[in-house]
Parts: C-alpha cells; structure tokens; sequence
C-alpha cells in the first residue's frame, strides 16, 4: 500500500516527519510525506522530510496561536498548497493522512483548507489529531473546538482519529514532556504501521488483504486505533483481551457500539487459536457492532512469546473527550470575553485622577437610558410570541440566518433592533423583539451585561 502523509504545524509536522523515519525501512508499503507550516524554523526541524516537500506559508513567524492567522494564510497560499499535494500525491496512493495538532494555530486553521483541496483533486482523506490537556489556555481550547468542528465537517474527510493529551501523564509519568510526546508520537505511527503490514501478511487462517484495508477508512465519523501485545502466557482469553484492553491506548475513550465498521488482526502462538477463541472473538465483535461492517484477520504463528492485536474502529458518534472539550471551551471563551470586556469599562473609566482646578464635566448618560424599559418591552414580546409562532416563523427562519453572519459581535439592544428591523425590513418594534427573544431561547444571542448581547 502507499501512504501520504500532510504535517501541518509543529504537532503534525512531527508526526509526518516520525511516520516517514520510521517507514523508511519498510518493505510493505510506502509513505510519501510533505509539511505545511507557517513558522519557518519550526519546519526546518523536519529532517526526515526533502526540503522540497515542505511549505513555509504566511509571515513565517508562526500563527500567534491563532486559527484564524492560520486560516488566513492557508487561504492566501491555497494555490501553492494545491502544488505541493498535487506533487506529492501519486496514481499509486492508497491512503491520504492529515496529521495536526488541534489546539495551535497552524494544524487548527490550516487543516480544513488542506481537506477542501484534497476534495477539489478528487480524493478523500483521515486525519489524526492531538487534542489539548483540559489545563491549557482557554485560547488553546478555542483553536482546538474550531479547528475541530470546521474540519469534521468536511465531507472529503473520512475517519477522524484522536490522540488524548490527557492520557500522557498517566501513560509516562516518569518521562519529560519532549520524551512523552516522541511516545505518543510512535505510539500512533506504530499502530498504522502493523495495519499496513497485515495487507502483506499471509495467514494459515483468515487474512485481511489490501483492499479490505483501503476500505475500511472510507466510513465517515470519528475513529480509534488499538495497537496491543503482552507475553503469550498471560493470555488464556482472546475474546477477553480484545475487550478490556480498547481503551488503554493514548486515543480518545470511544464507545464500540456506535461504529459503523471494524478491522482486526491478531497473532500469537498457534495453540492459542482453536476454533472455541476463534468463535468467541467472532461473537465479542459481533456482540458489540451487530449488524456492522467487521473484518477479522487471524495470524497463528509456530512458536511467539508475543501475542498482539492491532484494530480500527471506524464510522463512530463523536467521543465524550471532544464533547468535553467543546462545551469547556464556550464556557471559558464566554468568561475570558466578559474578563475583557470588564477591563475595557475600567479603562474607559481611567484611574479617578483629578486636578483640584479642573472643571467637572457633564457626565454622559449611560447607553441604557436609551432603553429604559427594555427588560419589561422584552418581557411583554415573549408573552407575544407565544401567540403568535405561526406568524413568525418566516421572520425567524431569516433572523438564524442573519445571526450566523453576526457570529462573534457584541451588540447592545437597541443596535440589535435596528439591525433586525433592517435585515427583516419590518417596522414592527413588537416583532423585532419577539425575534430577539426567540435567538436567546434558541441559543443564537446570550445576553452578557445589562442590554448587551454577544452572538454565538
């Protein structure tokens, strides 16, 4: 089979350049890599990649931790990048890995670019990501629930597989963070390694060949690797160890049942697989994905101290980890945002210095005032609504359009009312807030201060 592989920033240049090192002796199968990156001596690092297979985009100074910077400059070089996968890409390739890390700039805003153009030369693509600890920065956890969501979204994109950040501690926690990362970075490479090679393996018994292989990344949806091996004299179980070994690895905690298809390869010591584990490794597959897409490729072996398993599951709901971290991060974007927002009122308010001489100055009415009675209008438009849904659904299917192109701004009230009394062109005051009461309840505005809201 052959491999691409797309580093994209410093987390996914690394793992394109380990996948490429570690390939290299490999007689399988074949990988060709290239990395993307907007930090010039970042992308320098990657030895194991020739220096035409890179590609230094925006200011070459990074993306200030940032996907929207990395976004931008993904979009202003989407011509070079479409140079640089047309020539890494090859009539042979099989697979189309993107490698990134979610929670920077670059792998977060320069991935859903790359994917949009795997599309537009006629392929599909995975991606393997890193997802951040839960105690990085909220900034982190923004680009990574972003980057995340814009690129899940993409139909190009098949399996989508998650390293867990937060499994490394406990995984190494005797290790120094760069040795810890280099483990988890194997870890993941080995496990697309031993897949491969079952494609070439030849079995007495079942087998998994190249094309069963391919296609099992062709299900949409989230995706978990599993790469296990323990001496052979402590397994009296397949079906066991098959079960209670799947969420040991440093991947997102998935659940089974909800995967659309499966591959599995095990080998060990022939004595090991008679007809009885054989049958009951078949029924704990079958038990979990019934009525899935599963295939079981069986490996005996004369005389091994190891038996291992290597597996994908494919096709799967999204994994509570990324669930977590999404609502963890509009939480704490919505905190950092009303932080920000305190601290510009006390700027505006200065520091309360005064010369004795100094005139006093007329102080302005605070914006409020324009509204006096808003929270009782607001209140009298809600009981409004309630009786009159039908005539404002067409008013309401145009107002969650319109607060998609306002996601982002905070808007005071009486902003928001011209705003929506123009883009509705209805001179109605009662309907305009009843639409505003109805994109709070719906969760498109939340109010964050008296009269202010914030579009999400």
């Amino acid at each position: 089979m052959r491999f691409m592989t797309i580093g994209l920033g410093h987390c996914g240049g690394k793992i394109a350049n380990d996948f490429k090192r570690m390939a290299t002796n490999q007689k399988s199968f074949i990988v060709d890599v290239c990395a993307i990156n907007t930090d010039r001596a970042d992308l320098e690092t990657h030895r194991n990649i020739p220096e035409g297979q890179k590609l230094l985009i925006g200011t070459g100074k990074g993306a200030a931790k940032n996907w929207k910077e990395g976004m931008e400059a993904a979009v202003q070089s989407k011509n070079n990048i479409r140079e640089l996968i047309k020539k890494t890409l090859t009539p042979e390739t099989d697979v189309i890995l993107i490698t990134a890390g979610e929670g920077g700039g670059s792998g977060s805003g320069i991935a859903p670019t790359v994917a949009e153009i795997i599309d537009e030369l006629g392929e599909t693509c995975i991606a393997i990501v890193t997802l951040p600890f839960e105690t990085e920065s909220v900034k982190t956890k923004v680009n990574a629930a972003m980057g995340l969501d814009q690129l899940y979204r993409k139909e190009v994109l098949k399996a989508l597989i998650c390293i867990d950040n937060d499994k490394i501690t406990a995984h190494f926690p005797q290790k120094t963070i760069t040795e810890a990362y280099e483990q988890v970075n194997r870890a993941a490479i080995e496990t697309f390694i031993n897949l491969l090679k079952l494609a070439k393996r030849p079995s007495r018994a079942d087998r998994i060949d190249e094309s069963e292989l391919a296609s099992i990344f062709e299900y949409p949806g989230f995706a978990t690797l599993a790469n296990f091996r323990t001496k052979s004299n402590l397994i009296d179980d397949l079906a066991a160890m098959l079960r209670h070994s799947w969420n040991g690895s440093l991947l997102a905690d998935i659940n089974p049942s909800t995967a659309a298809a499966a591959l599995f390869g095990i080998e060990g010591p022939t004595h090991l697989f008679t007809t009885t584990q054989v049958d009951a490794v078949r029924r704990a597959i079958r038990e979990s994905l019934v009525g899935r897409d599963a295939m079981l490729g069986i490996y005996p072996i004369e005389r091994s101290r190891w038996t291992a398993y290597v597996g994908i599951l494919t096709g799967m709901d999204v994994p509570d980890k990324v669930r977590r971290l999404l609502e963890i991060a509009n939480q704490e974007s919505r905190m950092h945002e009303a932080v920000l927002e305190e601290r510009m009122k006390m700027k505006t308010a200065g520091l309360g210095f005064k010369l004795g001489y100094e005139k006093e100055k007329r102080a302005e009415p605070p914006r409020e005032a324009l509204l006096p009675d808003a929270e009782e209008r607001l209140e009298q438009a809600r009981s409004w609504l309630n009786s009159h849904q039908a005539q404002m659904k067409a008013h309401l299917r145009k107002a969650f359009q319109y607060a998609e192109r306002l996601r982002g701004r905070r808007i005071h009230l009486d902003e928001l009312v011209k705003l929506l009394s123009d883009e509705l062109d209805v001179d109605d005051e009662q309907i305009v807030l009843a639409t505003i009461v109805a994109l709070q309840a719906e969760g498109h505005i939340v109010e964050t201060g008296r009269n202010t809201f914030l579009v999400l």
